[in-house]
């Protein structure tokens, strides 16, 4: 029997992860469309609504004001990950104003259908408040559905629930659904 590779989490670079954007864009559109996921569209979804907001993201990433952070198996040095490689995502996006320098905002924790309860989704949160920290970033908030597995999730992170806000999104039915907000408070790193 063969073992399969560790999962690593690995920061997202133009230079290594470029080629993997659209299997980004359709992870994202897969939790969109199968798991009913409240994400900044609604389906139909298509390439041209998805790959130039994926590209601004990317942007936003390469000049320093968003983290994206890729759950992958681990591999040889030199080596770029497929497509097929792609187990999940998390972003994080950094307040670029002076009197929130301290914040982010993770804004995705997104984990492939046939890669969850593996401890997926921990590890890119791990890995985002590791990237946070290293920023001097001590604290980040998060909102999520309301009622949703990532609510119970975040919950288990030891992120505090602020409160809810009903009738907060628009769902796939037309009918708008919950939001419930969080925040997590660390010591930012001295490195």
């Amino acid at each position: 029997m063969a073992t399969s590779p560790a999962l690593m989490t690995y920061t997202f670079t133009q230079e290594q992860h470029g080629h993997l954007v659209p299997y980004i864009a359709a992870l994202h559109a897969s939790c969109i469309t199968l798991d009913h996921m409240v994400g900044p569209f609604l389906p139909p979804l298509t390439n041209e609504k998805l790959l130039p907001w994926w590209k601004e993201r990317i942007a936003e990433s390469a000049k320093g004001t968003r983290i994206i952070v890729l759950l992958l198996p681990e591999t040889a040095p030199g080596k770029k990950a497929m497509g097929t490689d792609l187990r999940g995502l998390a972003m994080l996006k950094l307040s670029e104003t002076e009197t929130g320098s301290f914040r982010g905002h993770i804004d995705a924790v997104l984990v492939d259908r046939r890669h969850r309860r593996q401890g997926g989704a921990r590890s890119l949160v791990a890995a985002l408040e590791y990237e946070a920290a290293k920023k001097g970033r001590s604290l980040l908030l998060v909102d999520t559905e309301t009622n949703s597995i990532a609510e119970t999730a975040f919950k288990n992170l030891g992120y505090i629930e602020i409160g809810k806000v009903p009738h907060f999104s628009r769902g796939l039915s037309n009918g708008k659904k919950g939001e419930t907000f969080f925040y997590k408070e660390f010591l930012p790193s001295s490195s």
